[in-house]
């Protein structure tokens, strides 16, 4: 009985000390030059903003295995500001001949660069040439001026308002690599002897490029003033100069005296020029709309 025990005690030690990981036989690098010993790449090739990318390292000589490995990325930003180098320890295969590293997505036309620190089980060290890719696709950018109209088109269908007419008022980047990231168009209106009255609307994209919003039609004899606060991807907000239209009565030929249409307003608040609060304005013409029906 004692012989075996005996017995199975060897073989569980055995099979212990087969399960220990030994380290390679031969595991200095054969070169001191990085790209001799290990290769380089990252997926995907041209990364989007929606991706991340691996970055790995392979040995290339047979029987030459990692034991530690590091990337050192730096990250320059669409305006050309860099951040980094920053050390970051990679993964190792199984078989300690690759290693692995995952960065995360970017915006467009991000640059990330990357170097490669690796050492062998002999704690000999090579370090990587530097390499890099751009994140594909147009870049966003931030306003690129000072001013409204410098980073901003401005107009209005119909360019000349007639009296009960809507009108469109749209915008547009002149930059093509600046997107606005919103827009609120707000209208001061006077109607005859009748105190001013003010509203705003929020601006939609109508496409790919223009944001836009209605102005409803007023009667005749009503002065329309109006202007735009918008702002970038980083929500800085600028403001437009004031435009505005007559309702003249002259020009207008049937003179009806309709009422004013009513106005509903649904969250108003203050409007300052470096804090943006959006307001919501419905207008309704329930008799113009019945007297055209009729």
């Amino acid at each position: 009985m004692r012989v075996w025990f005996v017995l199975a005690a060897v073989f569980l030690l055995i099979a212990i000390a087969g399960s220990v990981t030994v380290p390679p036989t031969r595991a200095v690098w054969p070169s001191p030059v990085f790209e001799d010993n290990l290769a380089v790449e990252w997926t995907p090739l041209r990364p989007t903003e929606q991706d991340r990318a691996t970055l790995t390292i392979r040995t290339i000589p047979a029987n030459t295995f990692i034991k530690g490995a590091t990337v050192y990325v730096s990250v320059t930003d669409p305006d050309n500001v860099t951040q980094g180098p920053f050390p970051n320890p990679m993964v190792l295969g199984s078989q300690s001949t690759q290693a692995t590293f995952g960065v995360r997505s970017y915006p467009n036309a991000t640059i990330v660069s990357f170097y490669f620190v690796a050492w062998d089980f002999e704690n000999d060290v090579v370090t990587s040439r530097g390499y890099s890719y751009r994140v594909q696709g147009a870049p966003a950018l931030g306003w690129r001026h000072a001013g409204f109209e410098e980073n901003v088109e401005v107009g209005w269908f119909p360019p000349l308002p007639q009296p009960h007419n809507d009108v469109t008022v749209s915008i547009r980047s002149r930059e093509p690599m600046v997107r606005i990231g919103g827009a609120n168009l707000y209208v001061k209106y006077v109607y005859q002897a009748d105190p001013p009255k003010a509203g705003g609307f929020v601006m939609q994209y109508a496409n790919a490029t223009y944001l836009a919003a209605t102005i409803p039609g007023f009667p005749p004899g009503t002065q329309v003033i109006f202007w735009i606060i918008a702002w970038d991807k980083d929500v800085n907000t600028i403001t437009s100069p004031f435009y505005g239209y007559n309702l003249s009565v002259d020009k207008y030929t049937r003179h009806e005296n309709l009422p004013f249409p009513p106005v509903e307003t649904i969250v108003g608040s203050a409007i300052g020029l470096a804090v943006l609060v959006p307001v919501a304005v419905y207008f309704a013409d329930a008799r113009r709309k019945r007297r055209f029906a009729g």
